[in-house]
């Protein structure tokens, strides 16, 4: 577990979690949670969720690696309420 804008990292089937602005990292089989403008990465058959605004309140945007384009060792970043790949330019 990693503070604001830090950075946590687990190994196979660990639990990474960074709060806002941090950088979560699991190995295969784990999880990676991060918080507001945090980012998440995890290997094969690993999940990823960060947590975003809406407007609103706060939500969770969770990914599956494997699923729905979700590449293994891949950061991704919340925009819009989906994930992306944290090296992904924004448009407008």
């Amino acid at each position: 577990t990693a503070g604001y804008g830090g950075t946590a990292a687990a190994g196979r089937g660990g639990t990474a979690t960074a709060v806002n602005v941090g950088r979560a990292t699991a190995g295969d089989q784990g999880t990676a949670t991060a918080g507001y403008g945090g980012r998440a990465t995890a290997g094969y058959g690993g999940t990823v969720c960060i947590k975003w605004w809406d407007g609103d309140r706060y939500r969770l945007v969770v990914g599956y690696v494997g699923e729905d384009g979700i590449e293994p060792n891949t950061p991704y970043r919340v925009v819009d309420g989906k994930l992306v790949a944290a090296d992904e330019a924004v448009t407008a």
